[in-house]
This record gives C-alpha cells, sequence and structure tokens, in this order.
C-alpha cells in the first residue's frame, strides 16, 4: 500500500479543479460596478476633491484604484485579525450600494450637468452633500456615507498620498527589504 503525501494530494486535487473548471462562488463576484455615466461625475468629483499637484494622470490613476477597489470589493470576506485577537472579522455590505443614488443627487442639485460646471460650483455642491451625509472626519477607509468623502478617504490612506505629501518615494505597504534602508527615500519623480 503506498502513502501519498498530503503535498501531492493537494496538487492532484488543485490540477483536477483547474482542469474541470469550478465556477466561482456567488461571494467571490464582485458586489458593486460604476457605469460610465457614474464614473464621468465620478471624475469631475475628483477634480475638485483630490490635490490639484496631482495633475489630470494622478487623478485619473487615483479614480482608477478607487474604482478597480469598488468593482473588487467583496462582502463577506474575512479579514485580518489584529495581534492577539483570535475572531476572524469580515467585511461589511458593501459601500458601493448608495453610490448611484448620491451621484444622482450631486446631478440633480445640478440640474443634470454636474461635471459641466465650474470647479468652484462643483465644490460647493460635494462639501453641502457632505455636510448632508454628517460626515465631520474621513473615515480609514471607504464607508458608503457619501462616495465623495470614500474617494478622498480611499487616496488619502494610500502610499500614494503618503508619497506625494512628503514628496519622496516612501512606497508604504511595499516590502522593500533591507538593503538600501539605511538611506533616505529618493524624491517623488
Amino acid at each position: 500500500m503506498s502513502r501519498v503525501s498530503r503535498r501531492s494530494a493537494l496538487k492532484a486535487l488543485g490540477t483536477t479543479v483547474a482542469v474541470i473548471g469550478v465556477p466561482p462562488s456567488a461571494d467571490a463576484q464582485p458586489s458593486g460596478s460604476l457605469s460610465g455615466d457614474a464614473t464621468r461625475i465620478l471624475s469631475a468629483i475628483a477634480e475638485v476633491v483630490l490635490p490639484g499637484e496631482l495633475g489630470a494622470g494622478g487623478r485619473r490613476q487615483a479614480l482608477t484604484d478607487f474604482v478597480r477597489w469598488v468593482e473588487n470589493y467583496r462582502e463577506g470576506a474575512e479579514t485580518d485579525h489584529g495581534y492577539g485577537v483570535t475572531r476572524l472579522r469580515r467585511t461589511s455590505a458593501s459601500p458601493a450600494s448608495g453610490y448611484a443614488t448620491q451621484l444622482a443627487s450631486l446631478q440633480a442639485a445640478a440640474s443634470g450637468r454636474f461635471p459641466d460646471l465650474p470647479p468652484a460650483e462643483r465644490r460647493a455642491l460635494v462639501e453641502k452633500a457632505i455636510a448632508a451625509a454628517r460626515i465631520d472626519r474621513l473615515p480609514s477607509r471607504p464607508t458608503g456615507a457619501h462616495i465623495a468623502a470614500d474617494l478622498m478617504a480611499h487616496y488619502f490612506n494610500s502610499p500614494a498620498a503618503t508619497d506625494l505629501c512628503y514628496g519622496a518615494e516612501i512606497g508604504r505597504e511595499r516590502c522593500r527589504g533591507l538593503a538600501g534602508s539605511d538611506q533616505r527615500p529618493s524624491p517623488v519623480r
């Protein structure tokens, strides 16, 4: 009788699954997405809530990163637990569930032409919407309270925002190893 190692068994199982193709489970599907129209409005929001130092390309990248985060958000996914905490936590409902309504409200407040308004008028409408949502500080991650605040939270808590803030390629949350750790980070290009 031959013994099969756990590694061999798992490898065989993985190969079998890859060959027969197992459809992804329902909880693996993206829980929210933004239409082209919503992205156009969100781009107009980004222009007035993200730092001007980013420029058009930087805002576009921040917006792309946010939309990707929204589209890939998984409700009920296991999250990392803190040191010494044994209870596993799961992500809450998608913050994107109210985004369409929030964007429609901004459009309605702008008589259907929010992206076409001058930046000062768009900023005033966004500030009014954030105040109406009773947001008095940025959350550490998007919460769904308002899409503009969630976009800002997503960007301002990113490694790119840290690099911009300090004017250096710090690369927060990237594993850089010890080589060169005694050197100052390079200036942002």
